[in-house]
């Protein structure tokens, strides 16, 4: 396979590899994914000491669900699914609290929390566009720093499953294995560094079985092929570990579908050739595939799932964005799923092994979250936001606050940190929103009559800005030319009376909202549009200037001299570019 970054792929999404080929990638993949995507499940089945057959059980429901799910998200049916090669993978931070619901309340009461979670992203999924500043970084990195917090609080549990017998060998354990996973994240190169955690889990293992605590014969009596363990059943239960739960799941779904938006638009720029616009509505797919998922899993009754994150840096390397590729892993974790033997040897894993993988992993969630607010997040105010939340989700996870009498499920909804410190970032990112003194709205008829009235709002906004008339032209001329492009033109007196032809809707609605900052003004058009991408065709003109433009690239190339950058977000439901200009004077 190769091993170098490709910046532009061999295969994108639609074109096929010889089938050797792909099912070789396929196979690689899934080899490099299932060790640690059945780390969640049994680390949860264990933990909750439901038995070996409830054990057996969520190991097949996990990789079956993983590879149904990474069909779904492949094939594309309707809105549902990327079209892309986005494998499945268990949600490893959902951990303690699958625990908990399990311990608590059963796997009816997980089966009731894993719907919430999925019903989540599929309404995400459907608003998107209108709770884009609500599902944003800020909100999703902060909730993934106090997620890490409390996925290493299951750390003392695992070692405590041999500490009693060999301390000695379960902490030596925990550390081998953490030491061979972050030598290899932090000197391997991009194709060692997907490999790190399997090789880290069986280096562990041999460790573990030096000790004595590794033992795996009762493989020789599981069948090669078959169905293992019991189905739990579909029962729901909403008693009060649902309640207390409730809030930890809904933002499980929350980060879930922050996560599921940020590598199908890594995805999309990966797979691509040719620099394009992120097409939202490939992102929505996602996010309803993994709602899809979800639901799957609640069926099944095993964890959530999410995309898996290693996959943009296996396309990367590879250089291979085929589909082809995708369908092969999702039938290979279906083909393991019935392979008891097979699947049996990761659900044998020893708990210091996982207790070494998991504190990598809380320690890469803490970082991954604190850059997904920092690098995403030019608002300082944002930023020291997430600082706040974050310490304020932790001192209710630590204990570090009381509030005596508040009834059993206000009671330990409080000690959680996701649900106190996910709720305060919430809170204070609507209330930045809400208080913001700096945007302008207007809104009409998405039609070119309603350019009188948008030239009229640009002044007054110029005017608030205390900008000059050549700032003032400059943001009308981008006004102009950005409703252009997305009135429906208007046919009337074009069409002959005897023609049959329908006119283009007229009845959609155009909202403008403009802000700005120094000499910087941001002109934010919310309406209805055509196929194509503005963005792209600005590139376009960009990279293929002429001397004789055509007549409908006449508003496009006005824009692009105006603006210093536009953008352009397709929904399903609805369209927005951002255009940010500059004073005459400094751009």
């Amino acid at each position: 396979m190769a091993s170098t970054v490709s910046q532009n792929p061999r295969y994108e999404a639609h074109e096929n590899p010889p089938f050797p080929a792909a099912l070789g990638y396929g196979a690689q993949f899934s080899l490099i994914a299932s060790a640690t995507l059945l780390v969640t499940p049994v680390v949860v089945a264990k933990a909750s000491g439901m038995g070996g057959s409830y054990l057996a059980w969520m190991v097949f429901a996990s990789l079956l669900v993983c590879g149904l799910s990474t069909l779904i998200q492949v094939r594309r049916i309707g809105p549902v699914g990327a079209g892309a090669v986005l494998p499945m993978f268990t949600a490893a931070f959902s951990i303690p609290f699958c625990i908990t619901a399990v311990v608590d309340g059963g796997p009816a009461t997980l089966t009731a929390l894993v719907i919430v979670t999925a019903v989540t992203q599929l309404v995400i999924s459907r608003w998107l566009f209108i709770l884009r500043r609500i599902v944003t970084p800020t909100v999703g990195g902060t909730v993934m720093m106090i997620l890490s917090i409390t996925l290493a609080s299951v750390v003392p549990r695992l070692l405590e499953e041999v500490s009693q017998d060999t301390p000695v060998g379960a902490s030596l354990t925990a550390l081998a294995t953490l030491a061979v996973i972050a030598l290899f994240i932090l000197r391997g190169s991009a194709v060692l560094r997907l490999w790190g955690p399997v090789v880290g889990l069986t280096i562990g293992c041999g460790v573990a079985a030096a000790f004595g605590f590794y033992d795996a014969g009762w493989l020789a009596d599981a069948p090669w092929i078959g169905l293992p363990g019991d189905w739990p059943g579909l029962g729901l239960d909403f008693g009060i570990p649902f309640w207390t739960l409730l809030p930890a799941f809904l933002f499980l779904g929350v980060i879930i579908s922050i996560q599921s938006n940020g590598e199908s638009i890594t995805q999309q720029r990966v797979a691509w050739r040719q620099e394009r616009a992120v097409d939202f509505r490939q992102v929505q797919g996602a996010l309803a595939g993994g709602g899809v998922t979800n639901l799957l899993a609640a069926i099944a009754g095993t964890v959530p799932n999410i995309i898996n994150p290693g996959a943009v840096s296996y396309t990367s390397t590879t250089g291979v964005a085929s589909r082809r590729v995708g369908y092969c892993i999702g039938f290979l974790f279906i083909a393991v799923a019935f392979l008891p033997k097979l699947s049996g040897l990761f659900s044998a894993i020893p708990g210091p092994v996982m207790a070494g993988y998991l504190i990598v992993l809380s320690g890469t969630l803490f970082v991954d979250g604190a850059r997904l607010v920092i690098q995403t997040e030019p608002n300082r105010q944002k930023v020291l936001v997430a600082g706040i939340c974050f310490w304020i989700g932790a001192s209710f996870q630590f204990g570090l606050f009381s509030l005596p009498g508040v009834g059993p499920v206000w009671g330990n909804l409080l000690k959680s940190g996701i649900t106190t410190g996910g709720i305060a970032v919430i809170a204070m990112i609507l209330y930045l929103e809400l208080t913001n003194p700096k945007r302008m709205r207007f809104q009409s008829r998405l039609h070119i009559d309603a350019l009188p009235e948008l030239n009229a709002f640009i002044a007054r906004f110029a005017a608030r800005r205390g900008w000059d008339d050549a700032m003032k032209d400059r943001l009308s001329a981008v006004a102009e030319e950005t409703l252009l492009t997305l009135a429906p033109l208007d046919l009337e007196g074009l069409l002959d009376e005897s023609e049959e032809t329908e006119a283009p809707p007229d009845n959609r609605t155009l909202v403008v909202l403009a802000s700005g900052e120094g000499p910087i003004a941001d002109l934010e058009f919310i309406g209805g549009g055509g196929e194509g991408n503005i963005e792209d065709q600005v590139r376009q003109l960009q990279q293929h200037d002429s001397e004789n433009p055509a007549e409908n690239e006449i508003s496009l190339r006005l824009l692009r001299s105006y603006a210093i950058s536009v953008r352009h977000q397709q929904y399903h439901d609805a369209d927005l570019i951002t255009v940010r200009v500059g004073h005459p004077g400094t751009s």
